[in-house]
């Protein structure tokens, strides 16, 4: 699993990995850049709580005209997706791998130090596209693969203490680190509950420490 890049390497909210590049011909590169300040219009909408933005309001914000929009993407269902995809791509960037040999309290405070910013940085879309997703088979197939891989992250990340537990309790802990890592756990942290940022952080890492520690596996002192 990854972690966060030191804070002076990251890009804003909604900034972009800088290996981004564009063409060299001209027109194609004027293209790129339309279709860039499209998917960002949406991203900042979204931010901002509109997360059903119409083409016109995300035409204006990217200060091109809606048929550019139109050009650009077949519907708003593609620049939903895309906008999706952009912030994977962000966070891609902003990651860095967790050794597995680290001292069990280690990695679990980078990784849920780590999982709690990714899943804080992705609600806006995430949210719009919980919206959009009973509709749309491209976005449920993009949260099917994005349950996956955080799942593959923890059994990579944890590999040596799932390996230790016999099949039904290797399966029980995996899916109870699972639930709590994923974004609707968080979110019911960050709104149901109410939690601010370092609250829901804190209860997060909290209950997956105790999920370890019931199963044999001390991360923290009183855990044990």
């Amino acid at each position: 699993m990854p972690s966060v890049k030191n804070a002076a390497e990251r890009p804003g909210p909604l900034g972009r990995p800088a290996a981004d590049s564009e063409p060299a011909d001209g027109r194609a590169a004027r293209s790129l850049r339309s279709r860039r300040a499209i998917v960002d219009a949406m991203r900042a909408l979204h931010a901002e709580g509109d997360l059903r933005p119409t083409a016109p309001r995300v035409a204006e914000r990217a200060g091109v005209s809606v048929r550019t929009v139109w050009q650009q993407f077949a519907d708003m269902e593609t620049l939903l997706v895309e906008a999706n995809r952009r912030d994977f791509e962000i966070l891609k960037s902003l990651t860095e791998r967790i050794d597995p040999g680290l001292p069990l309290p280690a990695r679990v405070a980078v990784f849920t130090s780590q999982r709690a910013r990714i899943l804080e940085q992705m609600t806006p879309t995430w949210r719009a596209a919980r919206i959009h997703e009973p509709f749309s088979d491209a976005l449920a197939r993009s949260r099917a693969l994005t349950l996956a891989k955080a799942r593959a992250e923890l059994e990579t990340v944890f590999t040596s203490e799932l390996a230790e537990l016999p099949g039904k309790r290797r399966q029980r802990l995996l899916d109870g680190l699972h639930a709590i890592s994923i974004w609707s756990f968080w979110e019911s942290l960050r709104t149901e509950l109410g939690l601010g940022l370092d609250q829901a952080e804190e209860l997060f890492r909290h209950t997956f420490t105790a999920l370890l520690a019931e199963a044999g596996f001390a991360a923290e002192p009183g855990f044990a």
